[in-house]
């Protein structure tokens, strides 16, 4: 069942796969241990693809290229699609505040904590 719902979702993403999504979807996955074994793989898959999907957007950066900005955008609107399946509102609402946080900080040119470390800290999120 993983790989099915790891294929369905890669759809036009497989060269991401390939160029690091893999081994990122591994780790969120080996760090969701104490979530439900069902729905491990569309949380960290939400994750990876939100993490990939800032990236390839250059988010604090040099504008990406058009078609770097539009895989990007799949990233996060496929990562966000998996969230509202998989995880709670609680969740739901700090993956978002997390990922306003990272532009905040962006457009202001302050620091911000590593993209990972906000999503991992946004799946312990309860109310």
């Amino acid at each position: 069942m993983t790989v099915q719902i790891i294929e369905v979702e890669l759809d036009r993403l497989e060269d991401l796969w390939s160029d690091g999504l893999s081994e990122t979807y591994r780790s969120y996955v080996e760090a969701l241990s104490d979530h439900d074994p069902a729905v491990r793989p569309k949380l960290g898959l939400a994750a990876s693809l939100i993490e990939v999907g800032l990236r390839l957007q250059g988010l604090g950066g040099r504008a990406a290229p058009p078609p770097t900005l539009l895989m990007g955008d799949l990233c996060l609107a496929r990562g966000s699609r998996l969230l509202t399946e998989a995880a709670s509102k609680p969740v739901q609402v700090a993956f978002a505040r997390a990922i306003e946080g990272l532009s905040a900080s962006a457009a202001s040119g302050k620091p911000s904590a590593p993209v990972r470390e906000l999503l991992l800290h946004a799946f312990t999120a309860t109310e």
